[in-house]
């Protein structure tokens, strides 16, 4: 009886004013102060721009001109989309999620509702792929985040079919008419891809049904070239083939390979092909490639609005066109000298950081040598730096929807080869100055200084022999964008310019290699 009492006492004179203390002490999750402050800011912005392009287009001028609204539409929507990605609140999530939900339902009424003289699809252009292309968005995080398997699932199964329907209905229907495959069925193509990669990410490879779905899109994306292929082979004695190869042909191939290429480094475990996963992944986990490509973009966007301007005041004038038109959008003070500065910030610290935190020895330790290790730092840096190009081309989308006229696009295709071809040996030549040195600045500043050499072979070549332009021109891009642009493309070109990739390949490698020499 004392005992207890005792026991009883000595509890009474140490309970904690705060009541009893339990352990272990509730977790509580940090709310995402930062995230809901750009939620809300996005929501004043959308609203503000809604009000801006309605009072502009039922009243008529009274604040802002309406291109203030877009741009406020434009910097509200990635504020929400910001806040959608962080957001762990559940009601807040979802509404996201039905956000998304919505915003796909149009795009789906939109490309099924059929148009007068248009026909089905027609007016899929431009809205309803920027609505398809945000509830994208607005999914995938509401999808990876969200706890419930109700939901997630149906986000996910949501997003296969709506993703797997596009790719059938771009690939058919493209094969079908060269008219449907240009606008929208492109388009398609790409959602679909698109979808199905936001699809496999959500699932995972690892998991059964992300690794059958990978497969899946690789098997559609080899059947779409082989069929390609096969059909601009064929009867290559008539002129129907020379017809089907371009633009059909050629653009199915593209779509078809890309779907290949997808599927095999979404599920391959090559040493080469994981690693230049790993690298590629890297670029997102840091903001500068956010931040290059908000700012390529946004240059981009600028060049666009320069040029669509000169084309509506020629166009009052009665004055004539000359095609093909887009040699003026890219041969332009803006793009060279963007590219010029882009290269740089995309290769600098693909070895130069390796070596300066010393994982690069760390790396070598694994069964990988220095060729696979220079290779995937090589197609890493090439692959980001032609995402970057993609909003050009979007915005050459825009015009011919918005404009309501034809013009020569084909131009593009022979410009998208010899852009890949450039890059490939601008992307080289940047990954061996980020193979000589430690210092990312050092292997920037190098590499600028040889786009900066590589621009000036285009002016000095007035000024030297015949002999030497033609060996000039060949080295440079500037000439080669031009020919491209104008609708010639030459094979010796492109073999030059993946003969100078190949080079300073080999000169990193011999830079890696060199250090067990010391």
């Amino acid at each position: 009886m004392t005992e207890k009492m005792m026991e009883q006492s000595r509890d009474e004179d140490y309970r904690s004013p705060f009541g009893q203390e339990t352990a272990p002490s509730e977790v509580r999750q940090d709310e995402p102060a930062v995230a809901r402050f750009f939620g809300m800011a996005g929501l004043l912005l959308v609203f503000a721009a809604a009000s801006i392009i309605m009072l502009n287009t039922w009243v008529g001028p009274r604040w802002l001109p309406t291109p203030w609204g877009y741009t406020f539409l434009i910097f509200g929507l990635a504020a929400l989309l910001f806040h959608a990605a962080r957001e762990t609140e559940t009601q807040l999530r979802r509404s996201y999620g039905f956000l998304g939900f919505g915003l796909v339902a149009v795009a789906i009424g939109l490309a099924v509702m059929p148009q007068q003289d248009a026909g089905m699809g027609a007016l899929f252009l431009p809205w309803g792929a920027i609505s398809g292309l945000l509830g994208l968005f607005f999914l995938m995080p509401f999808a990876h985040n969200e706890t419930d398997p109700f939901y997630r699932t149906l986000t996910m199964r949501m997003l296969g079919g709506v993703g797997a329907a596009a790719a059938l209905v771009g690939f058919v229907g493209g094969s079908a008419s060269a008219e449907f495959l240009v606008s929208p069925g492109f388009v398609y193509i790409i959602f679909g891809l698109l979808y199905l990669w936001a699809t496999i990410g959500l699932l995972g490879t690892n998991s059964e049904h992300g690794y059958r779905l990978a497969l899946a899109l690789g098997a559609l994306g080899a059947l779409a070239f082989l069929v390609a292929l096969a059909r601009s082979l064929a009867p290559m004695a008539t002129s129907s083939a020379t017809r089907y190869f371009l633009p059909s042909g050629l653009l199915l191939m593209a779509s078809g390979a890309i779907y290949a290429l997808f599927a095999l480094a979404l599920v391959s475990d090559n040493r080469l092909i994981a690693l230049t996963r790993r690298e590629l992944a890297s670029y997102f986990y840091s903001p500068i490639a956010y931040t290059v490509l908000f700012g390529f973009t946004a240059i981009g966007w600028w060049t666009y609005f320069q040029f669509s301007g000169e084309l509506y005041l020629r166009s009052e004038q009665g004055a004539s066109l000359q095609e093909p038109i887009v040699r003026n959008f890219f041969i332009d003070f803006f793009p060279v000298m963007s590219a010029i500065f882009v290269v740089p910030v995309v290769t600098m610290k693909l070895l130069s950081e390796e070596r300066r935190t010393g994982t690069l020895e760390v790396l070598l330790t694994a069964p990988v040598g220095e060729l696979t290790v220079v290779l995937s730092k090589f197609f890493a840096g090439l692959i980001y730096y032609l995402l970057l190009w993609i909003p050009w081309g979007l915005f050459l989308v825009a015009l011919r929807v918005e404009g309501g006229r034809e013009f020569d696009y084909r131009p593009l295709l022979s410009f998208a080869v010899v852009l890949i071809a450039t890059g490939a040996s601008f992307i080289a030549m940047g990954v061996f100055f980020s193979a000589l040195t430690r210092n990312q600045i050092i292997a920037a500043v190098l590499t600028f200084v040889g786009m900066m050499l590589l621009l000036g072979f285009y002016f000095i070549q007035s000024r030297v022999s015949p002999q030497w332009q033609t060996v000039l021109s060949q080295i440079g891009f500037v000439d080669l964008w031009i020919e491209s642009l104008s609708g010639k493309l030459f094979l010796r070109s492109v073999i030059a310019q993946l003969s100078i990739a190949v080079f300073w390949l080999f000169l990193a490698v011999k830079a890696l290699e060199a250090r067990k020499w010391t």
